[in-house]
């Protein structure tokens, strides 16, 4: 079933790989489940508290957070808990330096990565 899954890399600003994204679940580099994707990109921690946007850039998506209206964001139930995760072996490319994060926004791995915490059994 893995391989049936297209991995998606998420960066950070910094251009680290933060993430894998098997939508709509999102994992950590450790291949841990730390949140989900919504079908607008919104990001939510695996508690259903939101994060941040996905941004639409294709060759080197990263999470970003308006400070000011992600407070605005209402809880999410979470999907149930993926049976699945990447393989933490896996190698990816290096992303084109993306530009700054627009002003009011950051990103998420680099600045508040406490927001999404991994799954614990």
């Amino acid at each position: 079933m893995q391989q049936d899954i297209p991995w998606i890399p998420i960066y950070t600003t910094g251009r680290s790989l933060a993430a894998f994204l098997g939508y709509p679940y999102l994992f950590d580099t450790k291949g841990r489940w730390i949140g989900f994707v919504t079908p607008e990109g919104a990001v939510y921690s695996i508690h259903g508290d939101y994060v941040g946007q996905l941004e639409a850039n294709p060759r080197a998506p990263r999470v970003l957070r308006h400070l000011e209206t992600a407070p605005l964001h209402p809880r999410m139930t979470p999907p149930p808990r993926p049976h699945f995760a990447p393989q933490t072996g896996m190698t990816v490319p290096l992303p084109p330096a993306p530009p700054k994060p627009p002003p009011g926004t950051v990103d998420v791995f680099l600045t508040m990565p406490e927001l999404l915490p991994p799954f614990e059994e």
